[in-house]
């Protein structure tokens, strides 16, 4: 089999070139999803350019290259071409004839990441009465009115964007979109649940409209700011939507409420000095609304504390850590002496950049040993 190759090709940088993974193939020869890929970046300068399905995020990485690559297209000549048997060297007559029309001196490769949102507009709710105009002074560029805009400005899919908007507590607050800063999300969660429970509501099936009516009964100020917006996103962060069911409810993630409240007390109570586990066990529950149902334990505080001694316990800000590993474990080591594996892995796990194994990336920086059943860090 042979063709006949014309041509005719000079550099073109208007033509981009994208390697295609298996996945990203899939994608395009279905029309049910084909549709929703989108090129997007932060912005129009030096941004990282991406590629977004429905739900998967990838950077694009130009590659320059010596090797010549030639886009063709079938072609006909205006003249027929033929050879003789002798200058086929053995090969088949060739049945069709292809014209290069272009060349190029790189291509894009393609790798899956995680998306972002571009937040840089996105003003903080702290439970301001006059949120919108305030906003509207302090913002030099254009303000969100819905999420849909703001995916569509950011360089993530639509269901990583919505993802992580719940994760940190984002909504919209007088037409604004915003994030609910800790300390409102705080007092939010807990009216939540003091109303809910007040109104014997069912905290594994909860309503947007019987929650943000309980809550209503309790505000006697004139501003609410709990409003049915604010009550949804409150259920996003701290529940999870119950997919099966015919209408919207939301069942309370119990033990990830239990660790906000950890994390607060440890903020509160320990922040730059230690206090005895046990009082501090103490202090950990009665922030919680009177008979709300949990079990606490102090694992579940893991990445944000440590024990200076074996019965004290201190928090500790993972962003007052340094980022250099090497620098990460020495202060580690400096706070506390000796880790038990499972404790220090949510300290360092981001450092391991190159997804090595964690007992592999823990042995280039420190010492790890069995005591008993347990694995234990020390430095070298």
């Amino acid at each position: 089999m042979s063709i006949n190759l014309h041509s005719a090709s000079e550099y073109d940088p208007s033509y981009k070139l994208i390697q295609l993974t298996p996945e990203l193939l899939n994608i395009i020869q279905d029309p049910a999803q084909n549709n929703q890929l989108r090129f997007k970046s932060l912005d129009d300068d030096k941004s990282e350019v991406v590629l977004c399905s429905h739900d998967k995020t990838w950077v694009l990485k130009q590659r320059k290259h010596s090797n010549t690559v030639l886009l063709m297209k079938e072609f006909v000549p205006e003249e027929p071409i033929s050879f003789e048997e002798t200058q086929l060297f053995g090969l088949s007559k060739p049945y069709m004839d292809i014209l290069s029309f272009a060349k190029t001196e790189s291509e894009f490769e393609t790798r899956e990441a995680e998306g972002q949102l571009n937040l840089a507009a996105v003003p903080m709710y702290d439970g301001e009465l006059d949120f919108r105009e305030r906003a509207m002074k302090k913002s030099s560029t254009r303000i969100f009115e819905t999420l849909e805009e703001l995916l569509e400005n950011s360089p993530c899919s639509a269901v990583e964007g919505v993802s992580k908007w719940r994760k940190i507590g984002g909504s919209v607050k007088d037409g604004v979109l915003c994030i609910l800063s800790q300390n409102f999300l705080s007092k939010a969660l807990h009216v939540l649940l003091m109303s809910v429970m007040a109104e014997s509501l069912d905290l594994q099936r909860l309503q947007i409209d019987d929650t943000y009516q309980a809550v209503g009964k309790d505000i006697e100020d004139e501003f609410n700011p709990y409003t049915r917006e604010i009550i949804r996103t409150v259920l996003n962060k701290f529940a999870v939507q119950e997919q099966q069911s015919q209408e919207e409810t939301w069942r309370l993630r119990i033990p990830f409420i239990a660790q906000w409240y950890g994390i607060q007390a440890l903020r509160k109570y320990v922040s730059g000095t230690s206090m005895p586990l046990d009082e501090f066990l103490i202090k950990w529950k009665s922030l919680f609304p009177p008979f709300f149902p949990c079990d606490i334990d102090v694992e579940m505080l893991r990445g944000y504390h440590f024990k200076p001694t074996d019965k004290t316990i201190q928090y500790v800000a993972r962003s007052t850590l340094p980022t250099d590993p090497k620098e990460r474990f020495r202060v580690l080591f400096r706070l506390q002496s000796q880790w038990n594996l499972e404790d220090i892995k949510p300290l360092i796990e981001e450092l391991n950049t190159r997804g090595m194994k964690i007992d592999s990336f823990i042995m280039k920086y420190a010492r790890r040993k069995r005591l008993g059943k347990k694995t234990v860090v020390t430095s070298r």
